[in-house]
């Protein structure tokens, strides 16, 4: 019999939590408080969730807590943005503040996307002073949702690399450090694939410095643009995970970033359709613990908790009904049901072992058993890892991705473990299995006999436990006190609450019977106080919280910073104060009439149903339980139908050293006498307005000096004024080829595409390998396809390369590249703007 060997005096500690989800819920009939979300999150019970999901929080207000059209006009792709816009417009705000207060229901952290494609560092700057004044600790923020399909070459226009990608980025780094000076903050780096972007953010950080201090990433390492059969799918799989996850993987994220650098990966899937059922099942989880391995690993999500477990029953056309009669209809008593997907069975039985966790020993299974890979290899399939819980259990996690059974002794320090297993396990008798239910049982002896196509999650009891250090989520004033919100904990019977007016000492003391929250009393108006909760029984105690403050008083004034106006409404965005409970907007309607918004706790609100071309004077006022705020100055807004929307996808391209063309692309339906303004700065989001109503959508500008970098926006206006936001910022560039290889032509002929590549400084000879690489770019795929070429005679310094049909798909755009191999020198053309299409 084989064993399985754990050594206990070898390994190393994970973070508590480090296995998460993305969120991606905008589009379905849940929200944060829709109760069949909150039970799911219950059962899957993550260690964090990401705000505000990922692609589809491109076009989302982190003040408003909706989708914006404003921002929705900015791209080349609005379908789901607009069906976002529609859902949570009838949902009801999706809040920071809600997800949170989600959070608390499993223990779990928060991290958080920052959209840096529609939102200025100055709205993140109020983002991040809201989470502060509302005590949400986040774990790590990250710049933006795959930015690396954002370029140049797939005629995007955000970032015309990674190097800029990195610069770009820096203002809302430093938004959020103005507020939280240690905070844990990450660039986008990669998908799998997507090398080239990586190297790009090494280059600015070898001349520039990291302001970063985290790497993030994700990965769909099986994905593929072809349709294959399950059996190559199977394949393919097998091979990618362990690439994905190897040593040799993070050898290469640390030579582009710095030895020992903290990972975190906020997305990650199988997204291969004939794999779907037990073995992306299987998949996700070993991919988890792999990662794990890497000591430098916190935090990995999979693509997303709404997909393990989603809703029976969608009742989306109840949603667009009552979006499109402008019904107003709570979502949240609109029962939905769950149903349970084998990933999301997987997490159920995975996380309970992770997520109770600190520490992962050194775990060793003898007489592998092999799997077949790509080109006719044997690879690994399967994977052991073992956890020292928090929770009075160890754990040991068996993935199986081959139809062999197998059965092994479990060893603990070499010795036989002669005790009793339990077990949960997913299994199935073929890879064709979608949705196998969990089962439960008990090995004896420490025999433990694993399933074909299977995932383990084997425990067995310990004399040891800890009791989970507790997160403290809120400090909200109220009339009479301060009532404090925090985790429960397994196993405490009681709660102890550290307070005082000095953080660093914390002197008076309360005992809570078993309960999650408290009103604090008997404290000084106009006082602030630091709160930290101890969880207890009559064994042990826990370490302290985090702490959380609130003064003891009614609110300062808000601050208006920002207005935008949309047909028949008006957004208002305001700087949230300390030790609000919510916000209230005041202004008089059309008929003079008296009105109150009740906000809840945003710091940005959309107001509807007002009359066009109407003036309108806002307040916003801020309060609590002891009372309302002074309310913000007044601020005067002008309804118009006539507000136009930006155009998009700006670019610039420098002609001359002296002249720069600046681009941009029209909406659809343009507002009848609408002209564009130009805006240009040697700083980023630092603009002055150097031409004027044009009418064109193409701009030369000839006031350009040579070797300064210049940044470029536009605005679009009417008679009632400019658009509410700019679009993306293009940075110059240069589409002067001073590379080694150029791409001269790329003509079409009947057969293909005919390329011909000049040579500069480079002489090729027999033994050398040359072609093009193409790279479908009409969606998120990132395969890259070598074709090689001939050379046009002997002694030129061209060569040609046929690109065939059979090597292209109808409806497709392709960026080309020309390379050179030397020796194991690879030498490459650019590709922006070398496109087939």
């Amino acid at each position: 019999m084989s064993t399985i060997n754990i050594n206990t005096k070898d390994g190393h500690a994970i973070n508590k939590g480090s296995s998460g989800f993305n969120v991606r819920i905008a589009d379905k009939a849940w929200s944060y408080t829709h109760p069949d979300f909150i039970k799911s999150v219950k059962e899957l019970k993550p260690g964090w969730l990401r705000y505000f999901s990922g692609t589809m929080g491109d076009a989302f207000s982190s003040a408003t807590g909706q989708y914006d059209l404003d921002y929705i006009s900015k791209f080349d792709h609005p379908k789901p943005f607009l069906k976002g816009y529609r859902y949570v417009k009838v949902k009801g705000p999706h809040r920071i503040i809600d997800l949170y207060k989600l959070l608390r229901e499993v223990n779990g952290k928060l991290i958080v996307t920052v959209n840096a494609f529609a939102e200025s560092p100055e709205m993140i700057l109020e983002l991040a002073r809201f989470c502060k004044n509302n005590n949400i600790k986040v774990e790590v923020w990250q710049f933006c949702n795959e930015p690396y399909f954002y370029v140049p070459n797939r005629n995007r226009y955000w970032w015309n690399d990674g190097y800029d990608y990195a610069a770009k980025m820096k203002p809302y780094a430093e938004a959020i450090q103005q507020i939280f000076p240690e905070a844990q903050l990450t660039l986008n780096y990669t998908w799998d694939g997507v090398w080239t972007f990586m190297k790009e953010i090494n280059k600015y950080q070898e001349e520039k410095g990291a302001y970063w201090n985290v790497f993030s990433k994700h990965s769909y390492a099986p994905h593929t643009g072809k349709k294959e059969t399950r059996e190559q799918a199977y394949k393919r799989a097998n091979t990618k995970l362990l690439e994905a996850t190897s040593k040799a993987a993070m050898a290469q994220i640390e030579a582009y970033t710095w030895q020992d650098v903290p990972m975190v990966i906020t997305e990650f899937g199988v997204w291969n359709s004939p794999l779907n059922g037990i073995y992306s099942g299987i998949y996700n989880i070993e991919y988890v613990m792999r990662q794990l391995e890497h000591k430098n690993t916190q935090y990995i999500g999979a693509h997303e908790v709404s997909n393990k477990y989603l809703p029976s029953k969608g009742k989306g056309n109840l949603i667009e009904e009552a979006f499109k009669n402008n019904i107003a209809i709570d979502t949240d008593t609109i029962s939905t049901g769950i149903r349970r997907d084998i990933e999301g069975k997987a997490y159920k039985i995975y996380n309970e072992a992770v997520n109770n966790s600190e520490f992962i020993f050194k775990t060793d299974i003898e007489n592998m058993v092999l799997v077949d890979g790509l080109k006719k290899t044997k690879v690994n399939g399967m994977f052991a890892q073992s956890y020292k819980g928090n929770n009075g259990f160890n754990y040991l996690v068996i993935s199986n991705r081959s139809e062999q059974e197998k059965e092994f002794q479990l060893n603990i320090d070499d010795k036989k473990f002669k005790g009793d297993l339990l077990v949960s396990y997913l299994a199935a008798n073929s890879i064709a299995d979608r949705n196998p239910n969990i089962k439960t049982t008990e090995f004896k002896n420490g025999v433990i006999s694993i399933k074909p196509f299977s995932l383990s999650v084997i425990k067995w009891k310990t004399n040891n436990y800890t009791l989970e250090q507790p997160i403290t989520y809120n400090a909200s004033v109220e009339k009479n006190g301060i009532l404090l919100n925090w985790g429960s904990i397994a196993k405490a019977t009681s709660y102890k609450v550290y307070y005082g007016t000095d953080a660093t000492n914390l002197s008076k003391t309360i005992k809570v019977s078993n309960q999650n929250n408290f009103l604090v009393t008997d404290l000084d108006k106009n006082t602030k106080y630091f709160f930290k909760v101890e969880a207890l029984n009559k064994d042990k105690k826990s370490k302290l919280s985090n702490d959380v403050f609130a003064t003891y008083q009614s609110p300062e004034k808000p601050t208006i910073f920002k207005v935008s106006r949309r047909d028949n409404t008006v957004t208002l965005f305001w700087q949230s104060v300390p030790d609000a409970k919510s916000y209230l907007i005041n202004y008089k309607d059309e008929n003079n009439k008296d009105i109150e918004i009740d906000t809840d706790n945003v710091f940005g609100y959309r107001i509807e149903n007002l009359k066009d071309n109407t003036k309108y004077n806002f307040t916003v006022t801020a309060y609590n339980g002891l009372g309302k705020s002074k309310p913000s100055k007044k601020e005067t807004v002008f309804v118009s139908s006539r507000v136009p929307y930006s155009p998009r996808n700006v670019s610039a391209v420098k002609k001359t050293s002296t002249s720069i063309e600046v681009k941009w692309i029209s909406q659809k339906n343009v507002l009848p006498n609408t002209s564009y303004n130009v805006y240009r700065g040697t700083k980023l989001h630092e603009f002055t307005k150097i031409a004027t109503a044009i009418n064109d959508t193409i701009f030369l500008d000839t006031t350009v000096k040579d070797k300064i970098q210049y940044y470029y926006t536009i605005k679009a206006e009417t008679e009632v004024g400019e658009s509410n936001f700019y679009p993306n910022i293009a940075t110059a560039l240069s589409l002067e080829n001073n590379s080694e290889i150029n791409i001269q032509i790329i003509r079409k002929q009947e057969d293909g595409y005919l390329v011909e590549v000049k040579l500069h400084k480079v002489a090729l000879n027999p033994k050398n390998s040359y072609g093009v690489i193409i790279n479908n770019i009409s969606y998120l795929n990132v395969e890259h396809t070598k074709i090689l070429g001939e050379k046009i005679t002997q002694k030129s310094n061209k060569f040609k390369v046929l690109i065939p049909l059979s090597k292209l798909k109808e409806n497709s755009k392709y960026a080309i590249k020309a390379f050179v191999v030397k020796g194991k020198t690879q030498i490459e053309s650019a590709v922006v703007n070398q496109i087939i299409d």
